[in-house]
């Protein structure tokens, strides 16, 4: 009986072994991308940092931690607090000359040539336009950019009040606001002059997943008055 078995599966094996590797490749992608989608925590928040800071190793989850503390609560009741907080540096040509100094070697000047404002121009835009992304951590350089293009909603509007803290009327110093120096091992390390501003709810979004856009929208207005409200006791 067995040697019928072997048999009948050495003449299988002959004739169809590639179809079976090339189904079993399948089914193995497919297995891993559902684990994968079954074990990502959905976001409630989404937070861009553009700006000339490089993030050391374990930063972004500190500062992601520290803004999930001012949540309110859970805001899409899937049980856990989750802030995708977005590093992404950028340093125009003098903040480069700064930070690498006069004399700089070549593994200095290799690792700063990926964050000059022109190669960091077009994912600003991709992530920028995003609908889950609101609440914004800047640099004036990258501020501008959302201010020109008509992007941001003032302060006043988002938060329902008027902070005393305002440069403008879109826009804080993260460092004027008692989070800053609260958080200072987490949040307090991004630049002084980091910009925090508001964008308008994406119109590509409300069209395309308007009950999920504006759940999001409504999540994003939400943390930015608990940032705004923030008191150190």
């Amino acid at each position: 009986m067995f040697s019928k078995v072997k048999d009948w599966f050495h003449n299988y094996w002959y004739y169809y072994k590639w179809r079976v590797i090339i189904l079993g490749a399948f089914l193995l992608i497919f297995g891993i991308c559902i684990a994968q989608c079954s074990s990502k925590e959905n976001q409630d928040v989404s937070i861009l940092y553009t700006g000339p800071h490089i993030f050391e190793v374990g930063e972004n989850s500190a500062i992601s931690s520290s803004f999930k503390q001012l949540m309110s609560k859970d805001y899409n009741n899937d049980g856990k607090k989750v802030i995708d907080f977005i590093d992404l540096p950028a340093f125009s040509d003098e903040q480069i000359r700064e930070a690498i100094g006069n004399d700089p070697d070549d593994k200095t000047l290799i690792k700063y040539a990926q964050y000059t404002n022109s190669n960091v121009h077009s994912q600003f835009a991709q992530i920028a336009s995003k609908g889950d992304v609101s609440v914004c951590l800047l640099d004036e350089y990258w501020y501008k950019i959302l201010l020109d293009a008509g992007h941001l909603l003032d302060l006043e509007t988002a938060l329902g009040f008027k902070p005393d803290c305002l440069r403008d009327e879109y826009s804080a110093y993260l460092s004027d606001l008692p989070i800053y120096e609260f958080f200072k091992e987490s949040i307090g390390k991004l630049p002084p002059d980091t910009i925090i501003c508001f964008r308008r709810m994406s119109v590509t979004s409300s069209i395309t997943g308007k009950k999920q856009a504006e759940q999001m929208y409504s999540y994003s207005k939400d943390l930015l008055k608990a940032i705004f409200e923030f008191k150190a006791s």
